[in-house]
């Protein structure tokens, strides 16, 4: 027999799957036309399926060649089964807020890591990439920043939280991410849920589907998506020469120089490569399911080639079978095994390129003059480097790099190759086993045991190296340190589902215990034979006993734990959930140690009222749902409600050098949990028969007790004590639509999501507490927390205009006459004097900006057509200010970006951007102000991919199922007001001291089917 299959929109339906009813071993999958053939007899009934459809199920009264199956649009999204925590959901019955993301659309794009494929998806979900550089991680904040201490969400991978995150997976082995965003949702997981849950479910097999084999090639170029516009040597000695003049000293280039350095240019690798190979074997029986996969990724920075390189490998098998189906009974009469096994192993080749004002690489590209060279070739000056310089640096060929004097700022080049001799090994290895069993009719057991292991080599060779005056190091060393982290959890679920005529009811209760312990030990050794990261080991080195250092330390954490769930319906119609959940965790002591965490949600279908029979038949589905309830957070730190001992104070008695530890804090044993309280309110719609879809969320999120360092008196001999005193506020707007539509022949789909979220820390004593400052030796503090203003703001002085001349600035005066500048002149920065008293002082600092995005956003585009496909997504955040500040004022010689052309020259040529002069006088440029704040909202295409499937009739005759060829091209352009080279600044709080960029990339790869 044979047919074909149809979507709802009447399109043929490749991949569905095709079988005989009882006897799945006998089935089939329709080809890239959306037809099939089978072999049957009159009498069998033929069982059609797809995701995201009801099955159709077609008698077989005669031999039939031209079957049409069309599935029922009716059956599309409404009915998907979403994964929520220890079971799953119908959508459409569910009363909490929680967002799904497909593997489908998690893998458009050909993401290298998970979090960055999530970013833009999801409303709610504020995902910002810590930097660019290959293999990074991102930060992701769920509905606002929830914490002053760690906001991170908690991970689940197929029911293993997991500490690592999720960036190891490899993206194309995930079937589905779910994000528990409200309290309802989250409260399974209790004393870990108050930052939200991302939970993970990866593929598997599909029971009575033949073995498939699916390989995927992808071969990129990258590089930088934008630069920054610094000087050329022309202009930069323009201005040297004119703060040479401003400060009364002489032209510090009274000759031009010819040199040119285009140190931006020079630092770039370009074209850098990036490989990926995806390789998955996928089936069943009519007893068994299996999913197997492999992955290498391959990575290059496009910055410091050779020394920010990552590379991946990733293997996974899922698999399942069931041990007894006894049809004869009702009673323990199915048990099944299941199995998830995975393996990765990550190489991180040289070191963090991190957001560093002071010292990085991205730092001194920013500050390095133009008129530098980066080789140093002239005799007499390298007979000077032997002098002066024994240990300095040359590359591979031997050729000697340029000794540039600018404090912690140096030759990069040169640094790159004596400090970036760093290679970090993580390996994870994770097993799950579970067994399910049929109890009774609707009761149902299930327990399951996970392990996880990770396993960490970290090495940094130095060499001997003079790198300037300031920056040498005499004794070359080898540091190598083993970290070992070890998980284990049990769980027992009990599930009973039953429904008495319009009364459906499902009842879940459980039990968990975790245990987590990981220890390390780190060798540190001196004078090394040869320094070579190769052969970086300990016994390489040739120096002192008595310099070698080994040191070592362990963590412990148990949580042990007991929840349960109610679930009812009526009618599905009527919705309710109850969930409670008891944790204990080994963070707190005996006053503290349980806590309890309960919610609540409800839903009304109004859709499903009598009342609503007559509605439009445009409107197919309305839901009205609320929530509220508590969770936790102990990801606090161990031991925080006892005193530790610290070593290392050592007295001398009688000669003899003695021991000695003392206590290293003050001790409050009444710590206890971080407490997230939540309400929700939300609106699920559904119109032109499900094809357009949209729901609305509004939630007030507050965590109290948060855990502050608060002084001491200085009689107790400790400056702090942790504390439970502080308490934040999120408060936002969720957006999310879809629609799917046909024009002519061509489908197309459209998708947007946008979160609004005000954040403001409610309460954290009268203290303002300062959180990142400027490094290099300037001080002041630039992010700060405050009660009432949201967390991270900027705090610094108010620029209130340039003085164009004199007479401006000896007006500037207090009440009394006094300067409130004394130290300006014409063209330096005025400030506001605040307060109006005592002229310019620290009293006038306030509130100059906020890191923390209004509105983040994200939608996409794409369209089917003939076998070409087109998708494109747009990703940004409006409302956010960054903090950008690439030039330090106590490095004279540093650089400036071309902003510094609008200086201030002469009376009226700038009231904003200051004269340039040595010392820094008046301190434009020292203090942290207003000058440096900007407006850090964007507008980015994230990928734009093209693609063309095959037609079948070519394919089959090689025996290939699919093959699909595509280009992409991602970060292809940004829209933004921004002036430094990355507007997203994913440390730091906003604060972008040199930020390593995201890199533009394209894309060129196959996806074949067997």
């Amino acid at each position: 027999m044979g047919g074909t299959v149809y979507d709802h929109f009447g399109e043929t339906l490749p991949g569905a799957n095709v079988y005989i009813k009882d006897q799945q071993s006998v089935g089939t999958t329709t080809d890239l036309d959306g037809n099939f053939q089978i072999r049957g007899n009159v009498g069998d009934v033929i069982v059609f399926a797809f995701v995201g459809y009801d099955p159709v199920e077609y008698p077989v009264t005669k031999e039939e060649k031209n079957i049409v199956i069309r599935f029922r649009e009716s059956s599309l999204l409404l009915d998907d089964v979403v994964v929520v925590g220890y079971s799953v959901q119908k959508k459409s019955v569910m009363s909490s807020a929680v967002s799904r993301v497909t593997g489908e659309d998690l893998d458009m794009g050909n993401p290298t890591n998970v979090q960055n494929a999530l970013k833009g998806k999801v409303s709610g979900v504020q995902i910002t990439s810590n930097s660019g550089q290959p293999g990074d991680d991102s930060k992701i904040r769920i509905r606002g920043t929830g914490t002053v201490n760690n906001s991170n969400p908690l991970y689940i991978i197929d029911g293993m939280p997991n500490s690592e995150g999720i960036n190891h997976l490899n993206p194309s082995d995930i079937e589905s991410i779910e994000i528990l965003k409200d309290a309802a949702s989250a409260a399974i997981y209790g004393a870990r849920g108050a930052n939200g849950v991302v939970l993970v479910t990866t593929k598997k097999g599909t029971q009575g589907a033949k073995a498939t084999l699916n390989y995927e090639f992808t071969y990129g170029f990258q590089n930088p998506a934008r630069n920054v516009k610094l000087l050329d040597s022309q202009n930069y000695q323009m201005l040297m020469n004119e703060m040479a003049a401003n400060s009364g000293k002489d032209l510090y280039f009274p000759t031009p120089s010819s040199v040119n350095t285009d140190w931006q240019k020079e630092l770039t690798n370009r074209n850098a490569p990036v490989t990926n190979h995806k390789l998955s074997i996928s089936g069943g029986s009519e007893n068994s399911t299996y999913f197997l996969s492999f992955g290498y990724l391959n990575q290059s920075g496009i910055f410091a080639k050779g020394y920010s390189d990552y590379e991946r490998y990733n293997a996974r098998l899922n698999h399942s079978t069931i041990l007894m189906d006894a049809k004869d009974r009702n009673w323990l009469n199915k048990v099944t095994f299941g199995s998830i096994i995975s393996y990765t192993h990550s190489k991180f080749t040289g070191g963090e390129i991190d957001n560093n004002e002071a010292s990085g690489l991205i730092a001194s590209m920013n500050m390095l003059p133009p008129t530098e060279t980066i080789y140093q070739d002239n005799a007499s000056v390298l007979e000077q480097y032997a002098l002066s310089y024994p240990n300095y640096i040359k590359d591979k060929n031997g050729r000697a790099y340029n000794i540039i004097n600018m404090n912690e700022i140096n030759n990069p080049f040169a640094a790159m190759q004596v400090r970036n001799n760093t290679r970090k090994i993580p390996q994870v290895f994770s097993g799950n086993f579970n067994l399910d069993v049929d109890v009774l009719p609707g009761l149902k057991f299930k327990t399951t045991a996970g392990m996880d292991w990770t396993f960490t080599s970290d090495k940094r060779v130095t060499p001997e190296y003079d790198l300037n005056t300031t920056n040498k190091n005499t004794l070359s060393s080898i540091v190598d340190e083993k970290i070992e982290a070890r998980f284990w959890q049990w769980e027992n679920i009990v599930t009973y589902t039953k429904s008495f005529g319009v009364h459906n009811l499902t009842l879940l209760g459980g039990t968990t215990m975790s245990s987590y312990h990981l220890s390390n030990l780190k060798g540190t050794d001196y004078d090394l034979l040869v320094a070579d990261i190769d052969k970086g080991y300990i016994d390489i080195a040739a120096g002192d006993r008595t310099l070698e250092r080994v040191e070592g330390k362990a963590e412990d954490h148990r949580l042990a734990s007991v929840f349960g769930r109610v679930n009812y319906n009526y009618d599905e119609k009527y919705l309710f959930e109850a969930v409670v959940r008891r944790d204990g965790s080994s963070n707190f002591g005996t006053n503290h140690k349980y806590a309890v965490f309960p919610s609540v949600s409800a839903g009304w279908v109004l859709s499903r009222e009598g009342f609503m029979d007559n509605r439009p038949g445009w409107i197919d589905f309305i839901k009205l749902r609320a929530s509220w309830g508590q969770n936790g957070n102990e990801n606090i730190g161990a031991f925080g409600y006892t005193s530790m001992m610290s070593m290392g104070n050592n007295a001398v008695v009688d000669g003899q050098v003695l021991t000695g530890a003392k206590t290293s804090g003050y001790v409050n044993s009444d710590l206890k949990w971080e407490t997230s309280e939540q309400t929700d309110i939300g609106i699920d719609l559904r119109f032109l028969g499900n094809a357009l879809t949209f729901t609305a969320d509004y939630f007030h999120k507050k965590t109290k007790d948060m855990l502050l360092e608060v002084a001491l008196p200085e009689y107790t001999g400790f400056k702090t004590m942790k504390v439970n005193k502080g308490s934040v506020k999120n408060e936002g707007v969720e957006l999310e639509a879809s629609y799917r539509f046909k024009i002519d022949q061509v489908n197309l789909r459209v998708g947007a999501n946008a979160s609004y979220v005000k954040n403001t820390v409610t309460d954290i004593g009268d203290e303002r507490i300062g959180i990142d400052i400027l490094g290099g030796g300037l001080g002041g503090t630039v992010t700060w927390m405050e009660t009432g203003k949201p967390y991270g703001f900027f705090y610094g002085y108010v620029h209130d205009g340039i003085f164009q001349n004199q007479a401006e600035v000896d007006a500037h005066v207090t009440a009394d006459g006094t300067p409130k500048q004394p130290n300006a002149r014409p063209g330096d920065v005025r400030y506001k004097d605040l307060d109006g008293k005592d002229g310019i002082t620290g009293e006038d600092r306030t509130m100059i900006g906020d890191p923390n995005p209004d509105w983040t956003y994200g939608f996409t585009l794409s369209a089917e057509w003939k076998g070409f496909d087109l998708y494109a997504f747009f990703q940004g955040v409006h409302g956010n200010d960054v903090y950008r500040f690439y030039r330090r004022a106590n490095i004279t010689y540093a650089n400036w970006d071309e902003t510094w052309l609008n200086r201030w020259h002469g009376e009226g040529t700038s009231n904003w951007m200051p004269r340039v002069v040595e010392g820094d006088p008046n301190n434009n440029t020292t203090w942290v102000s207003n000058l440096f704040v900007e407006d850090g909202s964007y507008l980015r295409l994230k990928v734009l991919q093209l693609g063309y499937q095959l037609p079948s009739h070519i394919l089959r005759k090689a025996f290939i199922k699919n093959l699909r060829l595509f280009a992409q091209g991602e970060n292809l352009f940004t829209i933004t007001n921004y002036t430094g080279i990355d507007p997203e600044v994913g440390t730091r709080n906003g604060f972008d001291g040199g930020t390593y960029p995201q890199a533009r990339t394209f894309t060129f790869g196959a996806n074949i089917t067997f």
